[in-house]
């Protein structure tokens, strides 16, 4: 007897592509929960179209984890930029080139419907008719230029130069010289959160890659950094906001006038300056409430 139950499709190769890596050295669990969704996706036929708490729930993740996910294009939030997938509504969540490897809710219902239809021609009396048909839309579901499924060649070239990209990429950042300074606030900052006994993902190449534009692109020193830093672990609202070295870059200058405001004697500030800091505050905090409302979802 057949075998009706549902499935997903996995590369042979899925847990050496280098984006894959990448989130698995800083989360297993993340990498669960993309996994999670994919087979999710194929038992549901959602064409790729998931909200993330299920999926937390289902494994064990957290928000973290998902951020972990979207910062590094396995999953796309509304307004993404990725080129080769949907848009996606409000409150959901894409699986990254999902429909790439899987069938679509419709592919799935044209072969259910060719099932059928191969069923009546063998036991209908007009066997050979019912078979032609069925051996036609057979023919037609495998073949590339009629299945709007596949790609055209110049997408998949497109996506074979991506992952190309992806290769040199990963090649490049474990070639790359060590730096004393960028470790250092890697292990500062991680001493903070775990003074403060939160979880956190183990550090990864996002960690390093926001630890190195701290200081060459913006220009801070390892000094600066880690004072900004200690004020958002040791602030009661950013102490649990503020809990990877992306996010800190983020709202670095929001938390740097809010940490200089906060070691200043009062009398030392003018109106303006007060006025500054509380609004840099508030918009940073509105901004983070934003960020958590964007993973607040509805199960289906």
């Amino acid at each position: 007897m057949a075998d009706k139950r549902a499935f997903a499709q996995f590369d042979v190769g899925y847990l050496d592509n280098p984006k894959i890596m990448e989130v698995f050295d800083a989360s297993p669990l993340a990498i669960f929960m993309h996994f999670a969704s994919v087979l999710y996706c194929a038992q549901h036929l959602t064409d790729g179209v998931i909200t993330s708490k299920p999926m937390q729930r289902k494994v064990g993740g957290t928000d973290a984890d998902t951020s972990l996910l979207i910062e590094s294009g396995l999953w796309h939030l509304p307004g993404h930029e990725c080129a080769y997938c949907p848009e996606v509504a409000e409150g959901k969540v894409y699986v990254h080139d999902y429909t790439e490897h899987n069938r679509t809710s419709e592919g799935v219902k044209r072969a259910a419907e060719a099932g059928k239809k191969g069923a009546a021609g063998r036991w209908g009396k007009n066997a050979t008719p019912n078979a032609n048909r069925m051996r036609s839309a057979s023919e037609s579901h495998s073949d590339p230029q009629s299945d709007p499924q596949c790609d055209s060649d110049e997408i998949a070239m497109a996506r074979e130069r991506e992952r190309e990209r992806e290769r040199e990429e990963a090649k490049a950042s474990s070639s790359e010289p060590e730096r004393p300074d960028v470790e250092h606030v890697i292990a500062s900052f991680s001493q903070l959160l775990k003074a403060n006994d939160v979880k956190h993902n183990k550090p990864g190449k996002a960690w390093k890659d926001s630890a190195r534009l701290l200081i060459d692109k913006d220009g801070y020193t390892v000094d600066q950094i880690l004072y900004v830093a200690r004020y958002a672990t040791a602030d009661e609202f950013w102490k649990s906001n503020i809990l990877s070295l992306p996010k800190l870059r983020e709202k670095f200058e929001a938390l740097k006038i809010k940490a200089q405001a906060a070691h200043r004697p009062p009398q030392h500030m003018d109106h303006s300056a007060r006025a500054r800091a509380k609004e840099a505050d508030m918009l940073a905090r509105l901004r983070t409430t934003e960020d958590q409302q964007a993973f607040l979802e509805i199960e289906d």
